[in-house]
């Protein structure tokens, strides 16, 4: 037992992100004081574009916009107003290796109505603060993602010109409204992909994923669908100040809060 809580203490302090040898180093000044992190090496196209934003100076006195406590603090815009640079970011979601915990940077973006590759948007990002979650809310998370999952795995295997009658036995069972028979078609459609080779291993949090939702919190419920490209790893009490200012209309602080991002180590 004493093992098991230094390896929580020890992920704690140095995040599930050390291993990642060589990360950018970045430094985060507000008002309420200074955070700093690392970008991940494997969401590169995030890192990159974090990197050249900094440099060119977007990010300097850029206000958070949005702030709801227990969840997470956001910003991105340049300060003459622009809320992005015009372009937008593949989506690389990497969520059995980078999850919303408390610290956790990600890229924020518009909803799958008007946004159905999930790209993140050019430079608005957020920052995690959340709040402790629990084994059960785990468990309906990874059902959550797995359902979503196949769901979209399902769709493309029927959309085949030579599944084509599945597709048609599942529309039938929608325009019916038979939800009995349209989950008992998924389930043989998920065994009949099995058979072929088409399924993906169910996602699972881990032990140390679980450990650090169960200690220091975060926001599970954005795991799969936002990209997480970096975490701090100093100043998490900096988040906890910020996420307690005062807000107004669409969760505007009613004090500007404006920050300076720099690269420490690129």
């Amino acid at each position: 037992m004493q093992k098991f809580s230094l390896v929580i203490i020890f992920l704690i302090l140095f995040g599930t992100g050390f291993a990642q040898k060589d990360q950018v180093k970045f430094q985060i000044e507000t008002p309420m004081g200074i955070m700093k992190g690392v970008l991940y090496n494997d969401t590169p196209q995030h890192r990159d574009n974090f990197i050249k934003l900094v440099k060119e100076g977007w990010y300097d006195d850029s206000p958070f916009h949005r702030i709801i406590k227990d969840f997470m603090i956001q910003g991105g815009g340049n300060k003459d107003g622009r809320p992005d640079p015009g372009y937008k970011i593949p989506a690389e979601f990497l969520p059995k290796k980078h999850i919303h915990k408390k610290g956790a940077l990600a890229a924020a973006r518009m909803g799958d109505n008007v946004n159905p590759t999930k790209a993140s948007s050019g430079s608005q990002f957020y920052i995690v603060q959340g709040r402790i979650i629990s084994d059960a809310q785990l468990n309906q998370m990874e059902q959550k993602i797995n359902q979503t999952a196949q769901g979209k795995l399902i769709k493309e295997y029927i959309t085949r010109p030579e599944n084509m009658s599945l597709y048609q036995k599942i529309d039938s069972l929608q325009r019916c409204r038979n939800v009995a028979a349209l989950n008992s078609c998924a389930q043989d459609i998920l065994v009949k992909m099995e058979a072929e080779g088409e399924t993906e291993s169910l996602f699972k949090y881990s032990e140390e994923q679980k450990a650090i939702y169960r200690t220091i919190g975060g926001t599970p419920h954005l795991d799969g669908g936002y990209t997480v490209f970096g975490e701090i790893t100093e100043g998490l009490e900096v988040i906890d100040k910020l996420a307690a200012v005062p807000t107004a209309g669409a969760n505007k602080p009613i004090e500007t809060i404006s920050m300076k991002i720099t690269i420490l180590n690129n």
